[in-house]
């Protein structure tokens, strides 16, 4: 007796059914609980079971309503793909419904992150979406924040979506995880990252005199609270005996306006915010961020969103490596764009855009580092943490190089050095 009349499906017709290759199905059997059944040595996966995986996972598949009907008709002995069927996206087809808000938050005052800033300004998401979901009404919306604690609220509230994040506040999202049951933040890929000392400094007024310990203890400073700025700022002020009560939570902004007009002694900065008070004659650097802490940004969405549009976080991630691909491959190009929307001097944006790795890709050593902030984080709240960690899915991202052809790392964390690996 033959095992189809059992309701079950071939390996081969499955991935037909579904238009992916083999590759595909075994990383969605592991990642995404594709269900299966091994009989001797033979794959078979059960018709029913399959309609109700598509059902849960409909939005990243491009013509879902076709397929839970194609499975139907292989029930009924019809063929799966008529020839006069066609996916509707009118009044009556699988798109019937209210236009799906997406807002994205990001922050143009953080190099790191540019990466939303130019996609916005190139229209990739957007283009993005209409391929990978065409006849959905989706309105995108670009939230720029002033710092990342601004869109870790407006993630917990559920009005930001997508969110680009430097590592204190992709810490601050898990340690708030930890006690707030309902939010549930997952990494979903990185961003920016620039080595050990760089991207963030302690930066001086210039013609304040630091000769002896009574000039520094005499320092107010400023930094962004929560921020991975702000985070670092106990550990940079401690070599120089600055005490946290010497220290005023301002925004970047207000930091450069009052270093200008005499009222703080310099501010703990991240870039662009370095480069121009060096090219203005602003301030200077006195110093960098400790050694042995590379700084790392990324994106971090609610995973119970992320798992209602598995499509439109495909979407976003593939217009994120194409924006890296972009920075690296034009970056002159890229840094006019980010000079014509925020002021900055081209040769200024020019070598901030080069001094950043935009690698989508996550390492081992860099997961420790996110790990080790969390815990910090979790400590100075004074919550008790789960011991969990940060967690992350990468298997968007992955849709997201498979999509793009582009060749899928074969482990979720990457045990090379940085200089080892090609980039995404």
């Amino acid at each position: 007796m033959s095992l189809q009349q059992f309701n079950l499906l071939t390996l081969h017709e499955a991935m037909d059914l579904l238009g992916i290759s083999r590759s595909t199905f075994d990383r969605w059997r592991r990642q995404k609980q594709l269900p299966f059944r091994k009989i001797g040595k033979e794959i078979w996966i059960d018709k029913t079971e399959l309609e109700l995986w598509i059902h849960r996972h409909a939005t990243i598949l491009h013509n879902a309503a076709l397929l839970k009907e194609s499975v139907r008709n292989m029930s009924s002995g019809q063929q799966p793909f008529p020839e006069s069927e066609t996916v509707s996206h009118g009044r009556h087809g699988a798109y019937d419904e209210p236009p799906l808000v997406v807002e994205v938050g990001f922050q143009s005052r953080s190099a790191q992150i540019w990466t939303s800033l130019i996609m916005k300004e190139l229209g990739w998401f957007e283009e993005e979406l209409s391929h990978t979901m065409p006849g959905k009404a989706i309105q995108v919306q670009w939230t720029d924040a002033p710092n990342g604690p601004e869109l870790v609220q407006g993630m917990i509230g559920g009005r930001i979506h997508i969110a680009s994040l430097g590592d204190y506040p992709i810490a601050l999202c898990s340690s708030l995880g930890q006690v707030l049951p309902s939010f549930r933040p997952v990494l979903l890929a990185c961003d920016g990252k620039t080595g050990a000392g760089q991207g963030i400094a302690l930066v001086i007024r210039n013609g304040i005199q630091l000769k002896t310990a009574s000039h520094f203890e005499s320092l107010t400073i400023s930094a962004v609270a929560q921020s991975s700025s702000g985070g670092r700022m106990a550990n940079i002020l401690q070599a120089f005996g600055i005490e946290d009560s010497q220290v005023l939570h301002k925004e970047l902004d207000d930091s450069i306006v009052s270093m200008m007009r005499g009222e703080i002694s310099g501010s703990v900065l991240n870039e662009p915010y370095i480069s121009l008070a060096r090219h203005h004659g602003l301030g200077r650097v006195l110093v960098q961020e400790e050694q042995g802490d590379d700084f790392l940004t990324g994106i971090v969405v609610d995973e119970d969103w992320a798992n209602r549009h598995p499509a439109v976080i495909v979407a976003y991630l593939k217009a994120h490596i194409r924006v890296h691909q972009y920075v690296r491959t034009y970056p002159i190009q890229a840094a006019g764009i980010i000079s014509r929307l925020q002021g900055i001097p081209a040769e200024v944006a020019a070598s901030i855009v080069s001094s950043v790795r935009w690698d989508s890709t996550l390492y081992e050593k860099e997961l420790h580092s996110l790990n080790r902030l969390n815990q910090e984080q979790s400590r100075n709240n004074g919550w008790l943490t789960a011991g969990h960690g940060i967690q992350y899915r990468f298997e968007y991202l992955y849709e997201a190089m498979e999509a793009l052809r582009l060749p899928v790392p074969g482990s979720a964390l990457l045990h090379e050095d940085w200089a080892a690996r090609s980039l995404y």
